[in-house]
């Protein structure tokens, strides 16, 4: 059995996370069993909601370390995640740290160069690269063939604030990145080239490159478009395809599983498995990669804000 902590309960990611793991127990050998940093109503609430109680004194990461075998870490505000997973990093558990990772490059490299020190896993996922849309998308790149200009290209659209109080253009930015590196397919860490960066009166366009492929960005402005959701489109030899990207109520479920290969491997089946702390050998390779990707993917995102700025 693996225990799992819950630490940040101010975003409604926390509400699926518990309904998943905990109500509807996805995974049987995973169970959730400490509700941490946050509100005692809000702790109340999840604890009701996942038909267990709760010890009143676990609600600190402190408390929990040493009683748990890995972690989510999910505080509504990225720039909260880097603490709580430092935290539990150093102490050999594992940690799945939700969208986005963190709200500045130098913060997600002190939280990685943590992880790497002490041997511990770490990972991080956007729902959106698990969506059928995305999926489509990278499949009619794929299959295209033709180096006839003006070339393939793809296009993500979703909603992001340069002054959102949370995290800026992080916030929500994050999940137009990731779905165009889903997309386009290139080798894990692979790095963007530079953006060039302008305003429209839909939002703020990015666009840039990456394996190869021009990407463009669209980062929405919420005000004048206050229902926005998520589109990508791909540009090949047989026109363009256009698709919104639909999440429907379980759209969190990859994400967990995600994490839980990543850092417990066999936990999505019935079987129980240990918690991994320290990578194989064999995955060295893949961590530089996925701790490269994260890097990557917020310092396009910094690169854009800094364009941004008179």
């Amino acid at each position: 059995m693996l225990r799992l902590a819950l630490v940040g309960l101010d975003s409604s990611h926390a509400d699926h996370y518990v309904r998943l793991v905990a109500a509807e127990r996805r995974w049987p050998g995973v169970r959730l069993v400490a509700l941490v940093d946050g509100e005692p109503g809000r702790r109340a609430e999840l604890a009701a909601a996942g038909g267990h109680s709760l010890g009143a004194g676990d609600t600190t990461v402190p408390d929990v370390v040493g009683k748990v075998d890995a972690a989510i870490v999910a505080h509504r505000a990225g720039r909260r995640h880097g603490a709580a997973a430092r935290a539990l990093l150093a102490a050999g558990v594992p940690v799945l740290v939700d969208k986005p990772f963190a709200a500045s490059v130098a913060d997600a490299r002190a939280t990685l160069d943590v992880a790497r020190a002490h041997g511990t896993a770490v990972t991080t996922a956007s729902a959106l690269r698990f969506a059928p849309e995305v999926a489509a998308a990278h499949a009619a790149l794929a299959t295209d063939r033709t180096t006839a200009p003006p070339g393939p290209a793809v296009e993500v659209s979703g909603p992001a604030d340069p002054d959102d109080e949370r995290d800026g253009l992080f916030f929500l930015g994050i999940h137009v990145v990731e779905a165009a590196r889903a997309v386009v397919g290139a080798p894990p860490g692979a790095a963007w080239s530079p953006p060039v960066v302008t305003r429209s009166a839909d939002g703020i366009v990015a666009t840039t490159r990456l394996g190869g492929v021009d990407v463009r960005l669209l980062l929405l402005d919420p005000v004048a478009h206050p229902t926005a959701g998520f589109a990508v489109a791909v540009r090949t030899s047989r026109g363009v395809e256009r698709s919104e990207i639909v999440l429907d109520a379980d759209y969190l479920a990859p994400v967990v599983e995600h994490g839980l290969a990543v850092l417990a491997p066999g936990t999505p089946t019935t079987t129980p498995a240990a918690a991994r702390t320290t990578a194989d050998p064999d995955d060295t390779a893949r961590v530089a990669a996925e701790h490269a990707t994260i890097l990557a993917d917020l310092a396009l995102l910094e690169q854009v804000g800094a364009a941004l700025r008179p």
